[in-house]
């Protein structure tokens, strides 16, 4: 039994450490990012959800952002806090979008302070 499971635990970490294709790259099509400007003193910004989980992006101050934040940090929901930590990881991720960078058609990010679509190149 004990070699079944060194034998087993071999597999498992050969086909852990094995390197995978990507399969984004393998069956999506490459796209190109298409830009939308925000309106002067607006920029896009990654806001959490309400309701339901999840992020929305959208063209708004900072202050309405962070007032969004507020609002759900005192609300003490788990889901309201989580979707803050969401939306901010994506608003930090988004810093090093540009629009020559790669991307999935359907993907959002915030492009400098425009709002960016990925559609097909």
């Amino acid at each position: 039994m004990g070699r079944f499971l060194v034998a087993l635990a071999l597999s498992a970490s050969t086909a852990l450490l094995t390197p995978q294709a990507d399969a984004r790259t393998d069956t999506q099509p490459a796209g190109r990012w298409q830009i939308e400007p925000c309106p002067a003193g607006q920029k896009a910004l990654w806001l959490p959800r309400v309701d339901t989980v999840g992020t929305d992006l959208s063209c708004t101050t900072e202050d309405a952002r962070n007032a969004a934040v507020k609002e759900a940090a005192d609300s003490g929901s788990p889901k309201r806090l989580m979707n803050v930590a969401i939306a901010g990881a994506q608003q930090l991720s988004d810093k090093s979008i540009t629009p020559d960078s790669s991307c999935v058609p359907g993907a959002k990010a915030a492009v400098g302070d425009a709002l960016g679509t990925c559609v097909p190149a």
